[in-house]
């Protein structure tokens, strides 16, 4: 199998009549065929922190087991709700509830799987990659990404933000870098041994970036090859808990790789019109990319490649999840299998930027709809971001919002963000904690999607209360992240 770079087609490379190029390093050889197709490598695809409160002392056991909650440890009391704050207060909890369905998927559709993990079965789980995109520019990725980063980093987490808006590289300037001393560039050129070289510090500890140079010629037209490295060393060298990668407005297939990298992407977008349309377009086009990819991998489904290519499949009267599912049974079983796997595990939520007030959350569901229709996506709401001149001002002040002004709207809902993506990343927890901490807001969220409320990605402060209840390792970022909501 064979990869055109001009086109970003895979095609099946005759036997005979190719020239071979040996690269340095095995992982990054390609070969050239007579046409001048170049061979794909093999490749999986897919500050002023908040006041730390008195530490709880030991519980001890009451009659019915639980443990009483100390006066430090008691749930913080959810506020009233401002008149622009999109997110409601969650219910009373009722009782009697025993769904087995995954706890976790209405809060991240798709993320992980639909039974809890045995215990002795759970291992560490690894880095989460995080990619943060859109198909318009200045509808704030860049703030957002940045400011998910800094939020996590003064939340105790190791965070890298990776800058591959190669065409516009900026993101160091929202987390207070005003230079870099080593970029992408110096990677790819082959100046550094290893990623690792070209992290860059920040003021916040725990914060990494990887910073770019678009003042190059061709910066953002990166060979695939070059693409592959970054890709590659993306996920394998760099240790973390969680890698925030900043993309470009675009709908390039650089930009589209990138973003399909991620375990869990956001696609950012605004209010306006046009910024919705641009949105769902951009999410039509990763999606199609997603199955292009899978199926230029198996000789027995390159047609169907082709019909994603020329726009033919999703023209086909009967054209559905079902259907396509079908054609590649029928094609190859096996790859069925693998296509239903990575199609349950695509996670992708959308973050509403500069929104004016509740109205415009209808915008959310009806791309939720739209999509569900067209992609056959379950997408999210990880949140709603409400317009703030303080947001602009951080902007030009070099400082993350979360920072400049952590009780503000915009921080707050930020920071409910911050809960459902910690909480989603501790996979590792026991059976029996991990049924604790999120049987409530599953209730809660089944209750408000029977009822034909919308179910935002991003925890609520009643959810987030429960969260720092009922799970001990969570309790010392979740105290943190009620102390800004609730102030």
């Amino acid at each position: 199998m064979v990869f055109d770079q001009n086109n970003e087609n895979f095609q099946v490379a005759a036997s005979s009549g190719e020239h071979r190029e040996k690269a340095k390093t095995s992982s990054e050889k390609s070969s050239i065929s007579a046409d001048g197709q170049e061979k794909k490598p093999p490749e999986s695809l897919p500050s002023k922190p908040a006041a730390a409160a008195i530490p709880p002392a030991e519980p001890t056991q009451t009659a019915t087991g639980r443990s009483p909650l100390k006066a430090a440890e008691q749930p913080v009391p959810a506020p009233a709700v401002d008149p622009k704050t999109p997110v409601e207060q969650a219910k009373p909890v009722p009782a009697g509830t025993s769904s087995k369905d995954s706890l976790m998927k209405t809060i991240l559709p798709a993320g992980i799987s639909k039974t809890i993990p045995d215990a002795s079965a759970v291992k560490k789980s690894s880095k989460k990659i995080i990619a943060v995109g859109g198909a318009k520019g200045g509808v704030g990725k860049s703030m957002l990404s940045a400011n998910l980063a800094v939020g996590l980093a003064l939340l105790g987490q190791k965070v890298v933000l990776a800058d591959l808006d190669l065409g516009g590289a900026d993101v160091h300037l929202y987390t207070g870098v005003k230079s870099l001393s080593k970029t992408w560039n110096d990677f790819l050129d082959k100046k550094v041994d290893s990623i690792k070289d070209i992290l860059t510090p920040t003021a916040f500890n725990g914060l990494s970036l990887i910073g770019g140079d678009s003042s190059r010629l061709g910066s953002a037209n990166l060979p695939y090859s070059q693409k592959l490295k970054i890709m590659r060393h993306l996920k394998e060298e760099l240790e973390t808990d969680f890698l925030i990668v900043d993309l470009g407005g675009d709908t390039t297939y650089n930009g589209l790789d990138f973003f399909l990298l991620a375990d869990q992407k956001i696609v950012v977008s605004g209010t306006e019109p046009a910024s919705v349309l641009d949105s769902y377009t951009f999410v039509k086009v990763v999606f199609n990319r997603f199955l292009e990819r899978f199926f230029s991998e198996h000789k027995s489904l390159k047609d169907l490649a082709d019909q994603i290519r020329d726009g033919s499949l999703e023209k086909s009267e009967s054209y559905s999840l079902d259907f396509i599912y079908q054609e590649v049974r029928t094609r190859n079983p096996q790859a069925f299998v693998q296509l239903k796997k990575q199609f349950d595990q695509f996670r992708l939520s959308i973050v509403l930027n500069m929104i004016d007030n509740k109205q415009d959350i209808r915008i959310a569901e009806t791309m939720q709809k739209l999509i569900k229709d067209k992609c056959f996506l379950d997408i999210g709401i990880l949140g709603t971001i409400p317009f703030d001149k303080a947001v602009r001002q951080a902007a030009r002040g070099f400082t993350p919002i979360v920072v400049e002004d952590p009780k503000c709207q915009a921080s707050r809902n930020i920071h409910q963000m911050l809960a459902a993506i910690i909480l989603h990343r501790e996979q590792d927890a026991t059976q029996d904690e991990l049924f604790q901490s999120v049987v409530r807001i599953r209730r809660e969220a089944k209750e408000q999607i029977d009822s034909g409320k919308m179910t935002l990605d991003g925890l609520t402060v009643g959810q987030i209360n429960s969260v720092f209840t009922n799970t001990p390792r969570l309790r010392q970022s979740f105290r943190k992240i009620l102390n800004i909501i609730t102030g």
